[in-house]
């Protein structure tokens, strides 16, 4: 009866402690990574603005084989989806809110399987004396507790996942 009490009180107390922490940490994230690459951004914008080129250069379509990519509407206009339903990505969609040509980029991604999470993507083009600088960036809010402790851990797996990506659409653009 001892040790079924000290373990009760032991659970509680990780329990308690987790919520306690969670209302620390950031309650919104911000991930960001940039390339350049080696084209004017007349050539690049269209790679990213485009859904319909997006299976090429995604680093989660390439991650998983099994995945059923539809979109919606011309895939380079306001209001084009893109959606997909994997075995390891889940089931998604974004959608396509802003676009300024060969310069801005912005879409709402939403997951709804095997979580349900909404967020900003945001893509930004520059013109530098190498090529084009492209800046991927994503951004939420992260509701309490779970997402907020799983916040600390998001710069790291999104950012190697954009750092992927990036690099594939380095390489499809570079060598088309």
């Amino acid at each position: 009866m001892k040790l079924l009490k000290k373990i009760s009180i032991g659970v509680l107390t990780v329990v308690v402690l987790f919520l306690i922490v969670a209302v620390f940490l950031p309650s919104s994230y911000h991930v960001e990574r940039s390339v350049v690459i080696q084209e004017s951004v007349d050539k690049v914008y269209p790679q990213v603005s485009n859904l319909n080129h997006w299976s090429a250069w995604n680093p989660w379509t390439e991650a998983d084989p099994t995945v059923k990519n539809t979109i919606q509407g011309s895939g380079h206009e306001i209001g084009s989806v893109w959606a997909w339903r994997g075995e390891k990505i889940g089931v998604g969609s974004l959608t396509i809110q802003e676009l300024e040509p060969n310069k801005f980029m912005q879409s709402r991604l939403a997951f709804e399987e095997p979580q349900m999470f909404e967020s900003d993507d945001i893509w930004k083009f520059e013109p530098t004396n190498e090529g084009t600088r492209v800046t991927w960036i994503n951004e939420g809010e992260l509701s309490y507790p779970v997402d907020r402790v799983f916040g600390l851990f998001i710069d790291d797996m999104l950012g190697r996942d954009f750092e992927r990506g990036l690099a594939n659409l380095k390489h499809v653009t570079e060598n088309s």
